[in-house]
């Protein structure tokens, strides 16, 4: 064996050394963080003040930017209710009233709320979850006669976020699975951008609650709806697609197009499978999540600007605050969710509302004005602006 096989067969032992050590290296190191991570929430019985800096400014971003997310967003009054594994929190509100309602069917939940805090900056209310037919759920309650924003607190969002892939992968990969990686995705940003989403849900029950009410009555369509058919879902993926480039389409030409294109692909679907209550259970569930999604992926990227807007300064203490800085990533990232034909499932209105949404602050800059008027729907929207057809 010559000297120069040999050295290149040295130089292949040691590449692949370093890289058995780096891989090692690597998980172990997943498997010592697995180790240190908590499946409980710390604090569990109070908010922690990261999570009240948070709640501040979510206030402050919704009543400063709000407005120009939709019209009298800034303006309404929304407190928020946070949730762990074992306790209830509420802010923003005098809990006068015990336990919240759910909406829009307004089933009585809970029990009495303690005071926490001393002062008006730092006060909520708290309950224990005394059973598990008494979770708030990620949407709008009612307590007393405010509709409050729900969802769950950062922490035990990680939390259920790593317990929910652990269902899901191998049980030799458990141990070593990079959770954080995962869950340091899902920072503070996306945290407020969230509760903003819920906020929006509050905001439409506030001003059009019948309409909140068609929607989540419509929900009962969905054990009916063809999620299973294969030909369905390629159609369905075939407008994702295409809403997905529309998006993506700074060309005015070339964007109305496309729209003209996008919404004869979804009649077409619709005239082929020729069902009234699969129709109406797609457009309900749009307008209500839908409208909710664009809230939340327009918060972030409105206070992605500095020039247009400033975090209360307490936030930057918090040290899973970006200061929105992934805005505009985020907006791509959820254009690539659109398109994406990995889950399918309800969550396909979320964003299929979102980008019809979208879609129509470019055809229609008034459109909001009309949106929350009765059975006035998203698609219908978009056709009327676009009349003449050609």
């Amino acid at each position: 064996m010559n000297k120069f096989r040999k050295g290149c067969l040295t130089k292949t032992k040691i590449i692949t050394s370093w890289g058995f050590f780096l891989f090692a290296v690597i998980i172990g190191y997943f498997a010592f963080t697995n180790l240190n991570f908590s499946d409980r929430s710390s604090p569990i019985d109070t908010l922690s003040q990261n999570e009240l800096f948070r709640l501040q400014e979510i206030n402050h971003l919704r009543t400063t930017l709000g407005d120009e997310i939709w019209p009298g967003f800034g303006e309404q009054d929304i407190p928020i209710i946070l949730y762990n594994e074992a306790y209830v929190f509420l802010s923003g509100l005098e809990a006068t009233q015990p336990g919240w309602k759910t909406v829009p069917f307004f089933r009585q939940m809970g029990s009495q709320w303690s005071s926490i805090g001393s002062d008006s900056l730092s006060r909520y209310y708290r309950q224990p979850i005394k059973s598990a037919d008494q979770i708030p759920e990620a949407f709008t309650v009612q307590v007393g006669d405010k509709y409050v924003a729900s969802m769950t607190t950062k922490q035990w969002t990680g939390i259920k976020l790593t317990q929910l892939i652990k269902n899901d992968i191998p049980a030799f990969l458990r141990p070593v699975f990079p959770y954080s990686v995962i869950r340091n995705k899902f920072n503070s940003d996306w945290h407020i951008s969230s509760i903003i989403h819920e906020s929006f849900h509050s905001f439409q029950a506030e001003i059009a609650l019948e309409r909140v009410r068609s929607a989540e009555s419509a929900n009962t369509f969905a054990g009916s709806y063809p999620w299973k058919n294969p030909d369905f879902r390629e159609a369905w993926h075939k407008e994702r697609m295409i809403l997905g480039t529309i998006l993506k389409t700074p060309e005015e030409d070339k964007f109305r197009s496309l729209t003209i294109e996008w919404l004869r692909i979804r009649e077409q679907r619709r005239d082929h499978y020729n069902d009234s209550k699969l129709t109406n259970y797609e457009k309900e569930r749009e307008w209500l999540e839908g409208l909710a999604k664009y809230a939340e992926v327009r918060s972030w990227l409105l206070a992605s600007d500095p020039t247009n807007y400033q975090p209360l300064a307490e936030i930057s203490a918090d040290p899973d605050f970006d200061h929105y800085s992934e805005g505009k990533k985020n907006r791509n990232r959820e254009i690539k969710q659109l398109q994406s034909d990995l889950n399918f499932n309800d969550t396909i209105f979320y964003y299929s509302g979102w980008a019809q949404a979208e879609i129509l602050d470019r055809l229609a800059p008034n459109w909001k004005l009309k949106a929350f008027q009765p059975t006035v729907y998203l698609d219908e929207l978009i056709r009327d602006n676009l009349s003449p057809l050609p």
